[in-house]
């Protein structure tokens, strides 16, 4: 017993939190606690003693990983198997807090140690140390150690470490031995690694490093590199860092490199640089005015046209895109600066075209000007500035000018023809396609008879076939051809005309159609018939002179007589002739009176109507000048249709992909505002399923002509009208129609509205010859037209256009 106090008063003094345990596996009864086991635990004598060790501290069934219960009972169960010692290395338990169901992890390194008697083991001696706070630490170094080596492994940039003076390589990353193309680098040399820095000073900037301790940095460095190992060098650049690397002492032991592959981005740099050059240089050598701003409209950019444009150079980054200029717009009405163009374009990034202004350059000077400008954008969408281009279109108003006067001489001129002289058009195959009144007059054909018909349907058969051979060979060759004509009528009777037939050529020099004037001989003929009847009837008589003349002096007397008398008549007749060549001279002088002197009366109206204008307030006085002009308005049209008739014929297909609701929208736009527009509501609904290719400018042609006649022939002053444009464009064709709720068109009339010159009864305005241009243009352009109407109603017009896509 005094052995068994003495172990028992041992047991308490050790240091070490103990245990004896008793050897009934597999329980192992606690049979005694020691103080420092207590205080280590935070449990109670009480609450441990009699337990199994299992019971008293079981293990937490959230962790089935660390396996602390199970690594203890085979340590246990060892030493009673072997009755030697055994040590458990540091393990995780899971310690229960007394009095609750809540665990607390620690550490503990574990010494079971039997206490033996006659070579039995009495107890099992189990000791533990709490390594919690070592292992925790060992546990954070590793937490660091690994992000680091995250850090180091996974890091976007190079990093490595170079050691003592010969600058060995002791850590590379993985992504600059990617970056050099090399694995065994560890224990070489940097001249070794890349030979090729030795002529590029980076081993003396390493040596400076080492030597003063001093870090050296540089951005977008430029290096080479063998990358194959076979002579070819590339180029890169690198934001490069070397710093000082220290040892436990203090010394300088090496260099830590950290460096970032650059060159994407340098290269980008440059291409964008080398980008903005090539802009500039467009800008600056464009032949057009050009110039671009900042999103708050300082001009950064302008071209020598611009400067003559403005008349005056411009501060870069000072000046604003208006100068100290005045804009005005068509009707040379003051525009404020925040309304033009450009402005809308910087304010609402919008895209601005052919939109036309008046600048005043500083000398007063007013141009006409296309303006063009463009928004930048960025990613977000926001403006950051805008380009703009400058049309100077002043000559071309001014050619545009002379142009309508010049047609407006051509349309007196045409109309004087009408007048005085029959007038047939043909193609180049002699189809008729185009009749005056005259024609139809002395042929007794209608108009509707005659077009689509030759000049056979007029033919008497009194002239040979040579005769019309030697014509159409003239014709043919773009001469003109003049003589005389005799021609049958319907009704089977005949008439002279003299005739000048002149070829109109085209861009080649061949003839793609005849016109051919003509005037009435018919009086003339019937005269010279009468002559030669006459001469005959003298011959005869003059025979029989001969024979009487020698059986009856009375018949001489008689003879001579009447001979007297037939010159007389023949001196009659030599005064007929002389008065049809006076006629033909006064007929070619009026004709010349046409086409030259009738212009200048009419351009001194149009001057006269300018100063009513300005001059008069007397309302009744500017409303017939209105009229006037209004009238002039309506000749201009048909001036208009004149040239796109012969444009249509004289011109081939320019197929091109037109934007058939943006076409559209902008002849709508147009005619909006005209007062005959008023209240009249546009619908648009255009499906575009698939590009369509056509000819633009008669397409715009055909679509101007259809948009003004709704408009122009709407009801008046009435509610809920509307112009409702609807098209479908596929693969094959575009169908579109155009519909409204105007006066409508009897359909009686339908077949007649596409003839030349034909209008309506009962309306004077328009010339009647727009719907035949439509048709005309439309067959050339391989499509149909067909119209719909009830008289009160409304008229719909449905066109077919053939898409060019393909052709």
């Amino acid at each position: 017993m005094s052995h068994e106090h003495q172990f028992g008063h041992v047991f308490q003094l050790l240091p070490t939190p103990s245990v004896l345990l008793l050897s009934d596996a597999p329980k192992f009864t606690i049979a005694a606690v020691n103080n420092a086991y207590l205080e280590a635990m935070n449990f109670k004598e009480e609450d441990l003693i009699g337990k199994g060790i299992f019971e008293a501290f079981p293990d937490n069934p959230d962790d089935i990983i660390s396996k602390g219960s199970s690594n203890l009972m085979n340590s246990l169960e060892q030493v009673i198997s072997k009755m030697e010692s055994h040590k458990i290395p540091v393990q995780k338990y899971n310690m229960l807090l007394p009095g609750t169901s809540k665990f607390r992890v620690g550490y503990f390194t574990v010494q079971n140690i039997p206490v033996k008697d006659d070579n039995k083991i009495n107890y099992i001696l189990h000791s533990v140390e709490d390594v919690t706070d070592k292992k925790n630490l060992e546990i954070s170094f590793e937490t660091e150690r690994q992000r680091f080596n995250d850090l180091y492994l996974q890091a976007p940039s190079c990093m490595g470490i170079l050691k003592g003076p010969n600058h060995v390589c002791e850590m590379a990353n993985p992504i600059y031995l990617q970056l050099i193309n090399k694995k065994n680098i560890i224990g070489k040399s940097i001249k070794e690694i890349r030979p090729e820095t030795v002529e590029q000073g980076l081993i003396e900037i390493l040596d400076q490093v080492y030597k003063t301790g001093k870090a050296f940095s540089a951005n977008e460095r430029p290096s080479k590199l063998d990358k194959e190992a076979n002579g070819e060098i590339v180029d890169i650049y690198q934001d490069l860092l070397l710093q000082p690397h220290k040892d436990n002492t203090g010394n300088i032991d090496g260099i830590f490199f950290f460096f970032t592959d650059v060159t994407e981005k340098v290269e980008s740099r440059k291409k964008i640089e080398e980008s903005e050059k090539r802009y500039r240089e467009l800008i600056e050598n464009l032949p057009v005015a050009t110039y671009s701003c900042d999103a708050d409209g300082h001009i950064l950019i302008y071209n020598k046209a611009a400067a003559v444009l403005w008349g005056r150079e411009t501060e870069i980054e000072k000046d604003l895109w208006y100068g100290s200029g005045k804009i005005y717009n068509e009707d040379g009405n003051p525009i404020p600066f925040d309304k033009c163009p450009m402005a809308i374009a910087l304010k609402e990034g919008k895209i601005m075209t052919d939109r036309e202004i008046i600048i005043e350059r500083p000398n007063g000077d007013r141009l006409n000007i296309l303006s063009f400008p463009v928004p930048f954008l960025d990613s977000s969408g926001r403006v950051t500035g805008a380009v703009n281009v400058l049309v100077d279109i002043t000559n071309r108003k001014k050619e545009q000018e002379k142009l309508w006067k010049l047609n407006k001489e051509l349309s007196d001129y045409k109309h004087a023809l009408d007048e005085s002289f029959i007038v047939a058009i043909t193609d180049q195959k002699g189809i008729i396609k185009h009749v005056n009144d005259n024609f139809c007059k002395i042929s007794k054909f209608s108009r509707e008879e005659l077009i689509g018909q030759n000049h056979r349907i007029i033919k008497s058969g009194y002239h040979s076939k040579e005769y019309f051979l030697n014509m159409w060979k003239t014709i043919s060759k773009g001469k003109t051809w003049k003589g005389e004509l005799k021609n049958k009528a319907k009704d089977g009777s005949t008439y002279w005309v003299d005739t000048i037939i002149t070829s109109f050529l085209d861009e080649r020099g061949n003839p793609y159609q005849y016109v051919a004037t003509r005037f009435d001989i018919n009086e003339r003929k019937k005269a010279e018939e009468n002559i030669k009847k006459q001469n005959k009837e003298l011959d005869f008589q003059n025979g029989e002179k001969e024979k009487r003349a020698a059986e009856l002096v009375i018949a001489n007397k008689k003879l001579a007589f009447q001979n007297e008398e037939k010159e007389n008549r023949a001196a009659e007749l030599g005064l007929s002739n002389k008065e049809l060549l006076k006629i033909n001279t006064e007929l070619d002088r009026f004709v010349y009176s046409v086409s030259h002197d009738l212009r200048s009366p009419l351009t001194s109206i149009l001057g006269l109507i300018s100063f009513i204008e300005e001059d008069s307030r007397e309302p009744d006085t500017l409303e017939q000048v209105k009229m006037i002009r209004a009238s002039i308005n309506r000749l201009d049209g048909f001036i208009k249709n004149i040239l796109s008739y012969s444009q249509n014929n004289r011109t081939g297909l320019e197929t091109k992909k037109i934007p058939i609701k943006k076409a559209i929208n902008k002849i709508v736009d147009s005619v909006r505002n005209i007062k005959e527009a008023k209240g009249i509501y546009f619908q648009i609904n255009i499906d575009e399923q698939k590009p369509f290719y056509s000819d633009w400018q008669r397409f715009n042609t055909i679509l101007e002509n259809l948009i003004f006649n709704a408009i122009k022939y709407h009801t008046k002053e009435v509610s809920g009208r509307y112009l409702k444009l609807t098209g479908t464009s596929d693969l094959d064709e575009l169908k579109l129609s155009i519909s409204d709720n105007g006066i409508g068109i009897e359909a009686a009339y339908h077949d007649k509205i596409f003839d030349m010159f034909y209008r309506l009864p009962g309306t004077t305005a328009g010339s009647g010859f727009g719907l035949y241009i439509v048709k005309e243009t439309l067959e050339k352009m391989h499509g149909t037209i067909e119209v719909q109407s009830e008289k009160g109603v409304g008229t719909t017009f449905i066109i077919t256009v053939k898409n060019l896509k393909n052709e």
